[in-house]
């Protein structure tokens, strides 16, 4: 257990303007692992309901009881995504505030505190704020980079359509699934605090939370902007491959029309009728080839001409002879 003690000043309010300090504050802030805060000689509902929602909660959440309020906030890993999130939970109570982190975000918050002597000016909502702030200080390069590998797999797609397109299509979906539902869910968390605060806060204080609901709210949108071009993407993949299949059905086409005479000359010289034509001239065979060769020459000569035997790579672009 690590624990810190932060002094912060304490403000009142009046009806317009932040009066003049009145006193000083010591606030407890303790970093626990689940065994350990199990252990603590305090017995009462909302510990035992938080550390529930610690090891089987599925989503961000907060719960405000009379003497406490506690929450569990899940964060997916930049790092590996589908990967199992990590989990930070607040437990405050009476000047004191315990967090449970199975990661290193609060440790590496508070050793910053400590490094650059931060002080506090509003006590526990001044505090988780903060933190909560440090949780999604990185988020915007990450989600820029996330979109930047979108980025290359359209220019991948223009210029083909591998196989493994759709799995990685899928796959990124699933992560910006996961960042979208994490900043909706930890908005909710974070605009319950801030309602249950606001008799405790002052007006700078207010401001500031309501710029980190802003952020939260932006970052939102972006995923959601990041899941419409993801969507784009896989139709343009579609259309690509339908465009494909065209070209193909197109060339077969083609193909079969082009022997078509030749199947019907066939199949009538096939017959055992005695007086067919050319049957039993010299060079009956001869002319049947020469027949055939003109007869190919003229079909592909007017096939080219209605552009049958011309690629279309994109609107716009260059047309490729077949």
């Amino acid at each position: 257990m690590k624990e810190y003690v932060l002094e912060t000043k304490e403000f009142s309010e009046g009806t317009e303007k932040r009066e003049k300090e009145e006193g000083k504050k010591e606030i407890c802030v303790c970093i626990m692992t689940e065994e350990e805060f199990e252990q603590t000689a305090e017995e009462n509902r909302c510990k035992k309901e938080f550390l529930e929602s610690f090891r089987h909660g599925v989503y961000c959440k907060a719960e405000i009881y009379l003497d406490c309020f506690t929450g569990v906030i899940r964060i997916p890993d930049k790092k590996r995504p589908e990967g199992k999130p990590e989990i930070l939970g607040f437990y405050v109570r009476c000047g004191r505030i315990v967090f449970l982190d199975s990661s290193s975000h609060v440790r590496q918050f508070m050793k910053e505190i400590q490094r650059e002597e931060i002080s506090f000016q509003g006590g526990e909502p001044q505090i988780l704020l903060k933190v909560f702030d440090s949780l999604i200080e990185e988020d915007v390069s990450w989600l820029q980079r996330f979109e930047e590998r979108i980025t290359d797999l359209e220019d991948i797609l223009l210029e083909g359509t591998p196989r493994e397109l759709p799995q990685i299509l899928m796959r990124l979906r699933r992560e910006c699934v996961k960042f979208h539902n994490f900043y909706l869910q930890f908005l909710d968390v974070a605009e319950e605090l801030q309602g249950h605060f606001a008799l405790l806060m002052s007006q700078e204080q207010k401001s500031e939370w309501n710029v980190f609901t802003n952020r939260l709210s932006r970052l939102h949108d972006y995923t959601e902007s990041i899941r419409e071009n993801l969507l784009q993407l896989h139709e343009l993949y579609q259309a690509q491959v339908d465009i494909q299949q065209n070209e193909i059905m197109k060339v077969l086409t083609v193909v079969t029309t082009v022997f078509l005479p030749l199947s019907l000359l066939t199949g009538w010289y096939g017959m055992n009728f005695e007086g067919i034509l050319l049957f039993g001239w010299k060079y009956g065979y001869p002319a049947v080839i020469l027949f055939t060769v003109v007869t190919i020459l003229l079909e592909l000569g007017y096939f080219r001409k209605k552009g049958f035997l011309r690629h279309r790579k994109g609107a716009g672009s260059f047309e490729m002879e077949i």
